[in-house]
């Protein structure tokens, strides 16, 4: 029997061979492409398989999923683990359906194919759109023209998307992400509510004990006492909201109550429309712009029940004149100030003409039993920072820029990059050493799993090296500023909000009106 030849042998090893191209399959689907059947994740996922088949040296490594996420901005869970997962070697392919998949903003989209995957020798193929960066015929002109067309689809369908939102709340229907607190949208008909036979009663016999004159706090304390749930952790309950929806809503509270007892949605009317966003900010709108819809589903109450308690809070809903001609003076502790037993912003009152106290919210939002008396004057409190602040002992020393230490990051840093980028090289040299016959398939397979470790490492080490560089340049930024203010405190009688937002993250009021004070520095300071 005639020996076959080792050339032969080896030559159809070689044609098997795991290929140099590890693929990430990124698949993108907006909550607008749920409805077209072309654009589905099955359908991505078998366009981006056939292609891998068709091409020996693509292996599928990872297939990266964002359901219901929109191309026009980048932050997306799935496309940012793919991005680290580039950096770390783990692949360098990145294929989509088509461009559209990867972004709809033009600018976004053209700078990682033009720049961000060539810089970090990454291949991108968008199959649809005949795009292969590998192949020097692609791109061009055409490229630019689709990624604009794909940026003005997505403006168009935001347009059409926001017309027809406009278009439900002048017709009655119901547009929200929850239903209010007592009712349910209908199965046959997101758009329209229906009573909901569990929390309905809730809601009835809200209305009734303020019918009867009972306020809102001891509504409160009714409920929370009951164990009723408070509507986002009904939600919760009932699977309709996530953990992070409920926001931290454990309690009932005066502000919650207060808004449900006046809402006319109860009595069979849909108010929408309440808020606009403007910059991606919801501003308020006066009352006299809602939408409102009447006899669009079954009340809850009676219009004349709604119309009593509406009544009855005439007068109590109507501002007080404050008794003090001057204005308020500026809060300088806001989003600073929390108590020490519960963890809750402390509100701030005014008690005299020139005096101001802060109480702990929980004492005034939800029940006097929730929570201990905590209470502060502002004038002693400031005394305490200022105290506080001038004997605290800073080291500044180590916030002082560090030549040597700055000037070694960054000599390793760039010795990194140089061992990165040779490895990189050989690392797309193995297969055509293979192909030549310069090393056998156990050599490839060896020596390609020692360079995937070691590009793996230096891509880790260099992200290590790149966040210490821009740990040190921020901390010296805090710093310097920490020591200015800091330095004009020796000359101040009185605090700014400019200082107390340089230097301090968060105070805690304790009820024997000591505090903690946490410091931007990472210093924590006690005052009895």
């Amino acid at each position: 029997m005639a020996r076959k030849s080792r050339k032969i042998f080896e030559t159809t090893s070689r044609e098997i061979q795991k290929p140099i191209y590890n693929v990430g399959a990124y698949i993108r689907l907006s909550v607008f492409d749920k409805k077209q059947k072309g654009d589905s994740i099955e359908t991505q996922q078998a366009i981006i398989d056939t292609f891998i088949a068709e091409h020996p040296d693509m292996e599928l490594r990872e297939t990266y999923i964002d359901n219901g996420l929109s191309g026009q901005s980048f932050e997306r869970p799935a496309f940012q683990q793919m991005i680290s997962d580039m950096e770390c070697g783990k692949i360098n392919c990145c294929a989509v359906k088509d461009l559209s998949r990867l972004g709809r903003n033009a600018i976004d989209t053209g700078y990682y194919i033009e720049k961000y995957f060539p810089s970090n020798n990454v291949r991108f193929v968008a199959v649809n759109d005949n795009y292969d960066s590998a192949d020097g015929q692609s791109g061009g002109i055409m490229l630019s023209l689709k990624n604009m067309v794909n940026e003005a689809y997505a403006l168009d369908i935001g347009r059409k998307i926001r017309a027809t939102k406009q278009m439900n709340i002048q017709n009655g229907c119901f547009v929200g992400r929850f239903p209010p607190y007592g009712y349910l949208k209908d199965p046959k008909d997101n758009h329209k509510l229906i009573p909901d036979p569990d929390a309905a009663s809730i809601v009835q016999k809200m209305f009734e004990m303020a019918a009867n004159g009972i306020g809102v706090s001891a509504i409160a304390k009714w409920l929370n006492e009951s164990g009723i749930l408070p509507p986002k952790r009904y939600f919760h309950s009932k699977g309709l909201a996530t953990e992070k929806e409920v926001n931290g809503q454990i309690h009932w509270n005066k502000a919650v109550i207060y808004a449900l007892l006046k809402n006319r949605v109860y009595c069979g009317d849909m108010v929408q429309g309440k808020y606009k966003t403007h910059s991606y900010a919801q501003e308020k709108l006066p009352e006299s712009e809602w939408v409102v819809t009447e006899n669009t589903h079954d009340g809850i109450i009676s219009r004349e029940l709604f119309a009593e308690v509406q009544k009855l809070w005439e007068k109590s809903s109507e501002p007080k004149k404050s008794q003090y001609c001057d204005p308020k003076t500026e809060n300088i502790f806001v989003r600073k100030i929390f108590c020490g037993h519960c963890g809750r912003t402390m509100h701030r009152t005014r008690t005299s003409k020139t005096q101001y106290n802060f109480k702990c919210s929980t004492q005034l939002m939800y029940d006097k039993s929730d929570c201990r008396l905590v209470s502060i004057n502002e004038n002693l409190l400031k005394e305490k920072l200022l105290e506080t602040l001038r004997k605290q002992n800073l080291d500044f020393e180590k916030c002082e820029p560090v030549s040597n230490a700055e000037n070694s990051v960054g000599s390793e840093l760039r010795d990194v990059q140089t061992e990165l980028d040779k490895n990189r090289g050989f690392f797309k040299g193995l297969y055509e050493s293979l192909v030549n016959g310069d090393i056998n398939d156990a050599e490839y397979k060896e020596m390609k799993s020692v360079y995937e470790m070691r590009i793996s490492a230096l891509a880790e080490r260099k992200k290590q090296l790149r966040q210490a560089t821009h740990d040190r340049i921020r901390q010296e930024s805090e710093c310097a500023k920490v020591s200015e203010s800091m330095g004009a405190l020796r000359h101040i009688s009185d605090l700014t909000s400019d200082t107390v937002d340089r230097l301090i993250e968060k105070i805690l009021v304790f009820e024997d009106k000591h505090i903690e004070v946490k410091f931007r520095f990472g210093e924590v300071a006690e005052y009895e």
